[in-house]
Order: structure tokens, then C-alpha cells, then sequence
């Protein structure tokens, strides 16, 4: 007899479903940018800024500020605040002052021919025994003129106060306009004497 095979058949297992993917949520976060911070100052340099602010002007320095603030009035200016008993005070040209009166005299000279003054001082620079001043006047004198006179003063200091002194300017600035001639009185113009009179030809004594 035949044998019957039986076909013998596996049940395939079903395929296990693959989870979906997840979607992102989340958005990535740039990074942050650090701050580099600026280098401090070292100590030297602040300890030098504090100095700075908290030093006290020096006489030089303190007489500089107050004869550019005793410009603003030039009228009232008090020759003895500024000046030793013998300073010396030398315009161009060589005009040489000395002596406390003889600087008020010089400034009462000027102020009599000065009927306003407004003064700048554009630069103003300071050593331990001097100071030099470049001033900027715009002057009205009393006979009308207008006139912008620059000038560069330099004060020799003694302790607090002006020894010596020494202006650098053009006088020409100061100078008036120079006065037309005076025309000249016209004078008589002489008459010619009359003619003599004919007396007919003169006769040679020798002829006698």
C-alpha cells in the first residue's frame, strides 16, 4: 500500500510592526556667544588716574587761572597781585619796564587809549616757574579802530608771583593809520617889477 504523506505546513508568524519614528519636538538652541570681558585696568593706572583727580593745582597753575580770569575785566586789574616789587616787563621793540609803578603806569597808558577789550586764551601751558599764555583780543579803541591783536606772553614766576615778563606781538597792529599831509597854504606869487622907464641911449662919458 501507499503511504500517504502529510504535508506538514507552518503558520508564519505575522511581522512585528515597526514603532513610527518620533517625531522632534524640540528645535536645537544656537549657543550662546560669550562675553569677553574688557582687561581691567591695572592697578598703576588707576592708582595714576586717582591721583590726577584728586591733586591739588599748583601755584604756577593757580596763578595761570587767575590772570586769565582777571582778562575778562581788564580795568579793575590789581598790578600787585600779580608782580614782585622789582618785575621786569618787555614789549617788542625792546621797551624794557621795572618796578611795580612803572607797570601801573604802563597799564594805565594803554587802558587810556582802550574803550573795550574782550581777550581768549587759546592755549595756556604751565611749568613749575613760568607760564605762557596765547591770548586773543578783540580790541575797540577810543578813536573807533577795531583791531584783532594775537600775542604769546611768557611770565617768569618767583615764588607766587610775576618776576619777569616778555609779550611777543607785531606793534603794527597798534599803530594809527598814518595822517594824510596837511595841504600846504598857497603863497603870494611875487609881482615883477615894473619896467624903468626909457631915458633914450646912454651916453659914454669917454665920448665927452
Amino acid at each position: 500500500m501507499a503511504t500517504v504523506r502529510k504535508k506538514t505546513t507552518t503558520a508564519k508568524k505575522p511581522a512585528a510592526k515597526k514603532a513610527p519614528a518620533k517625531a522632534a519636538t524640540t528645535a536645537r538652541k544656537p549657543t550662546p556667544v560669550k562675553k569677553v570681558a574688557a582687561p581691567a585696568a591695572s592697578a598703576k593706572k588707576r592708582a595714576a588716574a586717582a591721583k590726577i583727580a584728586t591733586r591739588r593745582p599748583t601755584p604756577a597753575e593757580e596763578l595761570a587761572k587767575r590772570i586769565v580770569a582777571a582778562m575778562d575785566d581788564e580795568k579793575s586789574l590789581d598790578v600787585g597781585k600779580f608782580y614782585t616789587e622789582d618785575a621786569v616787563s618787555v614789549e617788542p621793540g625792546g621797551g624794557t619796564l621795572t618796578g611795580l609803578q612803572a607797570l601801573r603806569s604802563k597799564l594805565a597808558g594803554w587802558l587810556a587809549g582802550l574803550r573795550s577789550s574782550d581777550w581768549t586764551a587759546r592755549h595756556v601751558l604751565v611749568s613749575k616757574s613760568a607760564i605762557c599764555i596765547e591770548w586773543e583780543g578783540n580790541l575797540v579803541m577810543k578813536d573807533g579802530r577795531q583791531i584783532t591783536l594775537k600775542e604769546v606772553a611768557v611770565h617768569e614766576l618767583r615764588g607766587e608771583k610775576i618776576c619777569s615778563e616778555r609779550f611777543y606781538y607785531d606793534p603794527r597792529v597798534l599803530m594809527p593809520p598814518a595822517q594824510p599831509a596837511a595841504p600846504e597854504r598857497p603863497r603870494p606869487v611875487p609881482k615883477p617889477a615894473p619896467a624903468a622907464e626909457d631915458e633914450g641911449p646912454s651916453i659914454d662919458p669917454m665920448d665927452l
